[in-house]
């Protein structure tokens, strides 16, 4: 997955939302040209793809000017978070989009106008937002929404889902507030009960699956969103740096992770307890934690299995063991494979085999499994020094009766109940991931405690406007 810069750019708007995140900051100014150019610089260097955010990044002089200096940057997407108000001129679209804007991510926070101007405090913006989508639509773009759940607009959330499954839309995204900034001031008027927005999340979630438009949410534990639980938007977020005022977070998921969010002692026997992030910390300073309780089942450690909802359903299942041999061992790794011999498969069986001694040492018992013939598996472990068994799939019965595909592994725990799936092993890595995936899955719960700050500064010097303008051949906004 790639990584992304998500690069802040100031914080002036047109809008004043009730529930903005930087609300106390609003209207402090924005970051001059040539910083912004070399936050652009100095984060391509780690990341291909890029965020404008702020308050409203469009209203900036220099903002197609911005846009087309992280395109000759190199930068693979270009996404715009928008209000979308700048957006309902065409024209305004159209430039963007030359300058190098790819992907496009309005707010839209209810379906009827005086809904959402009132979540906005700018009347008229609903209009603007809808005129945006269409605009952009028409022009080919990609277009992925993001909408704020507030006490105002949850009961309104299935009928926004329907207008984004009208408007064609590539993807909606339903985020739960995070108490900062406006959301903090005006919590009490703001800031709805997570058990009282989860049935409209989860309704909103099955009208667009049903129309196939990708949707999730975000902000919101595994626990409140049963049965529903591959669309958390945390499953999708790529790994992602955040810059501001010449300060990065190099690792947003830890940041988010360690401090922005929070998880409670009864989390300790939740199965998603190795994966789930919690509410952002301030929503049970003000509300409590009884509404968060522990969803019983096998440890889910991956957010990977998630997503793969045929064999997440399989977790703690008993495994299908006809046609396999007695299997050995406190726990057992079944690693099917497609062939003998590819440079794949080999590259995966010398990675087993060379953590094979501390695999053993950790009562992990490995076995290789293809459709292979025995003979051509006793060549391939010969030329390679296997020592670990070889299985004979040539009927394809058992990786069926696993639903295992080309390439995935396997953890049995010792009552031969499947415990884990590694459903995308890294073949140079692969003892590796199975070593750790048993080490996860024997793991007491994570710390309740704040982690550690993780802001860098910045210490490049920034280069003059007119320096960077002739860097990257750009003319002058």
């Amino acid at each position: 997955m790639s990584r992304r810069a998500d690069i802040k750019t100031g914080y002036t708007c047109n809008s004043n939302c009730v529930f903005c995140v930087i609300g106390d900051k609003l209207f402090t100014g924005e970051r001059p040209t040539a910083e912004v150019i070399e936050e652009l610089k100095l984060s391509r260097r780690t990341c291909d793809d890029v965020v404008f955010t702020g308050a409203e990044v469009t209203l900036r002089q220099d903002f197609f000017h911005l846009v087309e200096a992280a395109r000759r940057l190199g930068y693979r997407t270009i996404q715009i978070q928008t209000n979308g108000r700048m957006f309902a001129y065409r024209e305004f679209c159209e430039r963007a989009i030359k300058a190098g804007a790819n992907e496009f991510s309005p707010s839209l926070h209810a379906p009827v106008a005086n809904v959402h101007d009132g979540l906005t405090r700018s009347q008229g913006s609903f209009v603007q937002i809808i005129q945006a989508i269409k605009h952009l639509r028409d022009l080919g773009q990609r277009i992925v929404t993001n909408t704020v759940a507030a006490k105002t607009n949850l009961k309104l959330l299935p009928d926004l889902a329907r207008l984004f499954v009208e408007l064609k839309v590539d993807q909606f995204q339903i985020a739960f507030p995070h108490p900062t900034g406006h959301a903090a001031t005006y919590f009490n008027a703001v800031v709805p009960r997570m058990k009282e927005l989860a049935p409209y999340l989860q309704e909103a979630m099955r009208i667009g699956r049903e129309a196939s438009v990708p949707c999730m949410v975000e902000a919101v534990p595994y626990c409140l969103m049963p049965g529903q639980e591959q669309f958390i938007s945390e499953l999708f977020i790529p790994p992602t740096e955040i810059v501001y005022d010449g300060f990065v977070v190099p690792d947003y998921k830890r940041d988010r992770v360690d401090r922005g969010k929070t998880r409670f002692p009864q989390c300790a026997t939740c199965r998603f307890e190795p994966i789930c992030e919690g509410p952002w910390r301030e929503y049970p300073e003000m509300l409590g934690s009884d509404e968060f309780q522990p969803v019983s089942g096998p440890r889910v450690i991956d957010t990977d299995i998630v997503l793969d909802a045929e064999r997440f359903a399989l977790l703690g299942a008993a495994a299908p063991l006809a046609g396999l041999p007695r299997l050995e061992g406190k726990w057992v790794a079944l690693a099917f494979y497609p062939e003998d011999g590819s440079p794949a498969c080999t590259a995966e069986a010398c990675s087993l085999q060379s953590g094979l001694p501390q695999l053993s040492a950790s009562g992990i018992s490995l076995y290789g499994i293809s459709p292979d013939p025995l003979e051509k598996h006793a060549v391939f472990s010969q030329q390679n020094g296997l020592t670990f068994p070889l299985l004979s799939d040539s009927s394809g019965s058992i990786a069926r009766a696993f639903k295992a595909g080309v390439r995935s592994t396997y953890i049995l725990d010792s009552e031969r109940r499947i415990a884990h799936v590694i459903v995308k092993p890294d073949v140079k890595n692969h003892a590796q991931q199975v070593f750790e995936a048993v080490k996860r899955l024997t793991a007491g719960p994570r710390s309740l405690e704040k982690g550690p700050e993780l802001i860098i500064r910045r210490t490049a010097k920034p280069q003059t406007e007119a320096e960077a303008e002739i860097a990257l051949g750009l003319d002058a906004p």
